[in-house]
């Protein structure tokens, strides 16, 4: 099993979690795939450009 494949599983895994709030519709992917091992993640939003990054501490921080 590769990789990819490794994380899809977590993911799966991770989806028969109980959503915070018991959210239904909510789509939840571990922040592990998101980030890899960068660490760092940009996302556009209306055009602008926001900043997803772990801390050394494991927190997540979203800058714009």
């Amino acid at each position: 099993m590769n990789s990819q494949s490794n994380s899809f599983k977590d993911v799966e895994q991770e989806l028969s979690a109980p959503l915070i709030g018991g959210e239904l519709n909510a789509s939840r992917i571990s922040s592990d795939v998101l980030l890899s091992d960068r660490g760092r993640l940009e996302i556009v939003h209306e055009n602008e450009i926001y900043r997803l990054t772990r801390t050394k501490n494991g927190k997540l921080i979203l800058t714009k």
